[in-house]
Parts: structure tokens; C-alpha cells; sequence
């Protein structure tokens, strides 16, 4: 968990303390100070210190797992992930091991709900075809204001969330509170109404909400039934002047569709802060369409990651130690 070139993703000192005093008298924590990357579902590196270190380790936490660290460890007995995917650690081993797997979903939703409210005001306020004239330094006024014009009120809108866990819920509550109708996607629909939410759907009610929605936002783990899930005739059920925003894994929307679609202004917009090539490539066609809003992975980056991520692991050391239940624990079957 340490980084030279992104502090962010760094762990400080002071979690290292705040680790060693949750576990107490007779756990030994090594923090072994090789560089890795924390893009995506985590690293794929496999430092030589890390493995040396994970020879004997109970416990490991880090961004994700590789397969030759987790072999490596036959005493292992928990893992935890900073990462909010799972994916990349699901390799067979993991999965078909007794090993306990949790993530840190949960850990990101602050940030990436405020990054959500900005790229539908983006859109909402006409800022894409503002900055479009900036460029071209050319006075944009008839672009937003004559007939046709791209701007609109987020109040009395509806978005639709799919992918309703505690990113989903916090993107829900903030879209309440400027005035919008919620429409919320999750993988079990009941009865009850979720935090946030004004209608709850299952998956076999995707198109309704894809029908009904103004912005659709996705935050949805990616696994072997998400892969794809937007495609060319999903997005055709979409409004036209509606909005796609993809939080959560380039590998849910079908690229090639969503920049036809684009193209041909079926839908207003995109904002898109995953790809399903990271860095995104430079002859891809989403890079040259105006009403596309491009962040690089970086939505969730935020300076009280590790204050949200400290508290979270120092929780689950407690239940750990005392048998509990813990938090953010992954069902290896289902993939998240």
C-alpha cells in the first residue's frame, strides 16, 4: 500500500499505528515500502519484499491480491482490498479457498456521488457546449439559449441508478436533494424502498428505467452477467436527451455502441470515468466527441481516503479478533 507517485493511494504512517493497536499483543505488522499501482480492481505486481513477507502472514491487506502472493502465503486467513473491485482477486484459488475476502466499496461513495452531481449538472447547465466555444473562442450564446437549446433544470428530472449499494445510495440521496426522481436498479428488488430511492427495480426491470430516466448512472460491479450490459439496443431505449454516466467498469458498456450513439446525438451525452482499456487509447472515438465528458479512473481520489479507509479496516480487525461479522465482506460466487 504505498505509492512514490501517487500520495493518495499511500498509506501513512499513522494507519500502520492505528493497525498494529487494533490487533494488540502478539500480532507483528510489516509495512514493507515497495511502490505498486492501485489502478482498478488493484495491483497485479508482485514485489519480491511483499512476497517474502507474506511467507507467514495471517492477514494481508492491500490493493487487491495477486495469484502468485496469495499461493505464497499458506497461512493466510483474511485478505482486504483498498480497491472497491474484486475481480482481478477472484482467481479460482481465492474463490474456491475458505480465505475471508473483503473490499472497499463502500470507502469511495462520497466522492464518487459528488463526481456523479457534477457531471449531470455538466450536462444539465450546458458546460460541455460552454467550454466547446471557450476553445474555439467563440461566443457560444446561440448554442444555449435558441431553439434546441441543451439546458435544463436537474429539479423535477429522473435518474436512474443502477447499481444500488453505498455508491448508488449516496448518489440517491444528493439527486433527492436537488429535486430529482430516483429510480433505483439493484440485483435483488423487494418491497422495501432503499435509502434515497423514490422506486426500486430488479434487473429484469431495466428497460423501464432505461425508458424513464433523464441521467442513468452506473454503479454496479462488473461480473459475468453485468459484462456488456449496455449495448446498442439499450441504449436505443434510451431518451434523446438523456445521459449515460459510468462510474463503476468500462467492461458494463459496450464502447463502440455508446460512441455511435454519440455521434449521431441519439443521447445527449456521456460522462465516463472507466473504459474498458485504461489509459483510454488514443484512437479510440470517444475522445473526439464534444458531448463526451472523459475523467481518467479518477473520480473516487479524495484526501480522506485513508481516514475512511483506517476506520473501516480498524472495524473489521475488531470483528475479526472477536469472531463477529464483518463488513464488506465479498461473496466470491456472485463477485462483489
Amino acid at each position: 500500500m504505498h505509492s512514490d507517485r501517487y500520495p493518495t493511494w499511500s498509506m501513512p504512517e499513522s494507519t500502520v499505528d492505528a493497525l498494529s493497536r487494533a490487533l494488540g499483543p502478539g500480532w507483528r505488522v510489516v509495512s514493507v515500502p515497495e511502490p505498486t499501482f492501485a489502478g482498478g480492481d488493484g495491483s497485479r505486481e508482485i514485489p519480491g519484499p511483499v512476497l517474502a513477507a507474506l511467507a507467514e502472514a495471517e492477514i494481508y491487506f492491500g490493493f487487491g491480491i495477486a495469484r502468485e502472493l496469495f499461493l505464497g502465503a499458506p497461512e493466510l486467513r483474511w485478505v482486504h482490498s483498498a480497491a472497491a473491485g474484486a475481480r482481478a482477486s477472484l482467481f479460482p484459488e481465492m474463490s474456491e479457498s475458505e480465505v475471508i475476502f473483503t473490499n472497499s466499496a463502500g470507502i469511495y461513495a462520497e466522492p464518487l456521488a459528488e463526481w456523479a452531481i457534477a457531471a449531470i449538472l455538466h450536462f444539465s447547465r450546458g458546460l460541455d457546449v460552454a467550454g466547446r466555444g471557450k476553445r474555439e473562442r467563440r461566443w457560444p450564446y446561440d448554442d444555449m439559449a435558441a431553439t434546441g437549446h441543451p439546458q435544463t433544470e436537474v429539479s423535477g428530472s429522473t435518474v436512474g441508478i443502477v447499481g444500488y449499494g453505498g455508491i448508488g445510495k449516496a448518489i440517491g440521496r444528493r439527486a433527492r436533494a436537488l429535486g430529482m426522481r430516483v429510480l433505483a436498479v439493484r440485483s435483488r428488488a423487494d418491497a422495501s424502498l432503499p435509502d434515497g430511492a423514490d422506486e426500486v427495480f430488479g434487473p429484469a426491470d431495466l428497460d423501464t428505467v432505461l425508458e424513464r430516466s433523464d441521467h442513468l448512472v452506473l454503479s454496479l460491479p462488473e461480473t459475468a452477467s453485468t459484462t456488456g450490459l449496455i449495448g446498442a439496443s439499450e441504449l436505443a431505449r434510451m431518451r434523446s436527451g438523456s445521459v449515460l454516466l459510468n462510474l463503476s467498469r468500462g467492461g458494463i458498456v459496450d464502447e463502440d455502441a455508446l460512441a455511435e450513439a454519440l455521434g449521431s446525438h441519439r443521447i445527449r451525452g456521456a460522462a465516463l470515468d472507466v473504459f474498458r482499456e485504461e489509459p483510454l487509447p488514443a484512437d479510440s472515438p470517444l475522445w473526439t466527441l464534444d458531448n463526451v465528458l472523459i475523467t481518467p479512473h479518477a473520480g473516487a481520489i479524495s484526501p480522506r481516503f485513508w481516514e475512511r479507509q483506517t476506520e473501516l479496516m480498524v472495524r473489521n480487525i475488531g470483528h475479526y479478533l472477536s469472531g463477529g461479522r464483518m463488513e464488506n465482506v465479498v461473496d466470491k460466487m456472485r463477485g462483489y
